[in-house]
């Protein structure tokens, strides 16, 4: 829940952005505000067709994509816009959804990268400072988790070799208890020969 109601303080940022572009791009962004991703990702998409380095188009394209689940369509479109602009807010912006994008595709890595960067751009912004936090503390906690996780099976060991252990010690009473009946009932046999007399020798 946390992520999405920080992309959407994102997203209303980049709507106000995309104001500045063509007829497509403002209904785009009039479908996108209505929660109509998919109107607002042809919209975006006709922009792009009439001008393919139309960036806001880019931008909000990738946005709805973002939106529709779409993560990796959205990192291409955020990619592109990266690769076309020196705007330091643009930029900052793109990394910062990209760092989204990759939290929904639980690529904590990827995502810390890209929050790092953002935050680089735009050291003031509490959004970015605040995922970026989030993402490094749920890094942290999968890694103690992980060691967790590694112990365990440790422990999960012992107990069959306890267990062996302790079956090896029953067998062994068991079979040194059948032994030495054995050997009383030997016993009883050798003291029964001598009382029952020996044959006579014939000379």
């Amino acid at each position: 829940m946390r992520t999405i109601l920080l992309i959407l303080c994102c997203f209303i940022m980049a709507a106000a952005y995309s104001q500045q572009g063509n007829s497509h791009v403002q209904k785009g962004n009039e479908a996108y505000r209505n929660n109509e991703y998919k109107t607002a990702s042809d919209e975006y998409q006709k922009a792009l067709a009439k001008d393919p380095n139309n960036l806001p188009a880019k931008f909000n394209l990738g946005n709805t994509q973002l939106r529709q689940k779409n993560t990796d369509e959205a990192n291409k479109q955020y990619d592109d816009v990266l690769s076309h602009t020196a705007d330091t807010a643009l930029r900052a912006n793109a990394f910062y959804n990209k760092g989204l994008a990759y939290i929904k595709q639980q690529n904590l890595d990827e995502a810390i990268k890209a929050f790092e960067q953002a935050l680089d751009l735009m050291p003031l912004d509490n959004d970015i400072r605040e995922n970026l936090q989030k993402a490094l503390n749920e890094k942290r906690q999968q890694q103690q988790n992980q060691q967790k996780n590694k112990k365990q099976p440790k422990k999960d060991q012992q107990k069959p070799q306890q267990n062996q252990k302790q079956l090896n010690k029953q067998m062994m009473e068991q079979k040194f208890n059948e032994l030495r009946n054995q050997e009383k009932q030997l016993q009883k046999q050798l003291q029964r020969k001598p009382a029952e007399g020996q044959p006579d020798k014939d000379w």
